[in-house]
């Protein structure tokens, strides 16, 4: 496959909002597959005069395609946030973003140390809290929506005197509780790391374990087994009264120290005990894939990883843009813990890299697996051009791409009453550059031929994650 138009138009803001019960469709809808997939990511990069300098500070837009009787229907609406109030007024945002600079003074960063000033643009995630929709980021600033109209709602307090100032946008959820399980960072002279666990139905964050740490790292998000909870310390690492002084944006205030290894920190999931500390080989990781007990009882963490944080650097708005050669995805590692010697060992699952990865998460979240999807990289400096399945225990792959097409995040779908790991439907977002459009693209998860594919009549910003919510039958 060969790249002639570009996925630039993917890094465009889209101020149309656009309601519309039947897309244009090819092929067709498996009859079983019926519910809506929402999906959240940036929408504008500039706003009077703000302008985001990376693309995880694009202002957030919900997305929903609706699929019922054999027809795809779609709307979009911007998430209303005093962020973008505050852009949409004065050309600036107060709260702090990921890599744009707010131009805090110095005394009110210093303020921000106790009375931070976190930003609600929560446009990563999407997950039920309390039986609300609700958007998250990396502060712990829900978002709720209609999950219906997607109109705004406002930000949804979390009902518990914890203080946080920052938090995963991957909360996991226990399949047979529906309890989620998250962490977040108190960050100070001596910060913590904090696991909770918020029980169905509520918002109150129980705490579960703390530690205590002097140079807390980044981290967006965690492992959930059966019996354990498992933070990944990447070598990434702050010294959070730097954040205060420097005046640089949060991410810019992390350091690489690739000396410290990667730290495994492990805790029993009930009691939270924290059961030790085993150090593998640097690298950096934006997603883990899954994690689980082997039968030889050692735990099992699989990630789509890189060897250093440069990522971080090549997804600011301007490299972006302009076009570079490296390729845009991580590799799937899965690292071996040896909890006795303090020990991780690190073995590649297959040849091809993956990014945004996604299983069968109802069946095999913290359990034993084979199969893992996610958006991949073919063409140096084609960004996203591809979608992969990769067969974690075979090291095998299969994957789907088209010319001048750009996939998002594949959302697996099972099939009612399936018995296999892989029998269902992929759901990727994809710009067709070469139309200046977007559609959503419909794979057989077992082989990923095209099924069926509904196209909007303009593009859709690259965004990040979402979630398929089932007709109740």
């Amino acid at each position: 496959m060969t790249a002639t138009v570009g996925y630039h138009l993917g890094l465009t803001s889209q101020a149309r909002e656009l309601e519309q019960e039947s897309l244009p469709l090819r092929g067709q809808l498996p009859h079983w597959l019926e519910g809506v997939l929402l999906r959240n990511g940036p929408g504008l990069f500039e706003v009077g005069g703000y302008r985001c300098r990376h693309w995880f500070d694009g202002l957030a837009m919900l997305q929903a395609f609706t699929l019922r009787e054999g027809r795809v229907g779609f709307r979009n609406r911007h998430l209303v946030t005093r962020t973008l109030e505050q852009a949409q007024r004065s050309g600036r945002i107060e709260g702090s973003g990921f890599a744009t600079d707010t131009n805090r003074p110095l005394l009110k960063r210093l303020r921000g140390m106790f009375h931070p000033n976190l930003t609600d643009n929560a446009n990563v995630n999407i997950v039920h809290l309390a039986g609300h929709a609700v958007c998250l980021t990396e502060t712990p600033v829900p978002v709720a929506f209609d999950a219906h109209t997607l109109e705004t709602r406002g930000v949804l307090p979390f009902t518990d005197n914890t203080t946080l100032h920052m938090s995963t946008a991957h909360p996991m959820t226990d399949g047979h509780s529906g309890d989620l399980y998250g962490f977040g960072i108190q960050f100070a002279l001596t910060s913590e790391y904090l696991l909770y666990r918020i029980p169905a139905g509520s918002r109150q964050r129980r705490i579960i374990a703390r530690l205590p740490v002097k140079t807390p790292a980044y981290m967006h998000s965690f492992a959930v087994t059966e019996n354990h909870l498992i933070l990944s310390e990447f070598p990434l690492v702050l010294r959070p009264l730097d954040m205060q002084l420097t005046g640089r944006p949060f991410i810019e205030n992390f350091r690489w120290e690739p000396d410290r290894g990667t730290r495994f920190q492990v805790f029993d999931k009930r009691r939270g005990t924290h059961l030790g500390t085993c150090v593998g080989e640097p690298c950096f990781a934006f997603h883990h894939i899954n994690a689980f007990e082997d039968e030889a009882g050692q735990l099992q963490v699989d990630l789509a990883a890189y060897p250093d944080h440069d990522v971080i650097r090549r997804l600011y708005l301007e490299p972006l843009r302009r076009g570079w050669q490296e390729p845009a995805c991580g590799e799937a590692w899965r690292f071996t813990l040896d909890r006795q010697r303090g020990k991780a060992t690190r073995n590649r699952l297959a040849a091809r890299g993956l990014e945004l990865p996604r299983i069968h998460a109802k069946r095999c979240s913290g359990r034993d697996y084979r199969h893992v999807y996610g958006t991949g990289n073919h063409v140096p400096g084609a960004l996203t051009d591809e979608l992969v399945k990769v067969d974690v225990r075979q090291g095998t792959h299969l994957i789907w791409n088209e010319a001048d097409c750009y996939p998002g995040e594949p959302v697996f779908v099972p099939r009612p009453g399936a018995s296999d790991e892989d029998d269902g439907v992929l759901l990727s977002v994809i710009l067709e550059a070469a139309t200046s459009t977007s559609g959503l693209l419909v794979l057989d998860a077992h082989t990923l031929e095209e099924q069926a594919r509904a196209t909007l009549p303009f593009h859709l910003p690259f965004g990040f994650h979402g979630e398929f919510l089932p007709d109740q039958r």
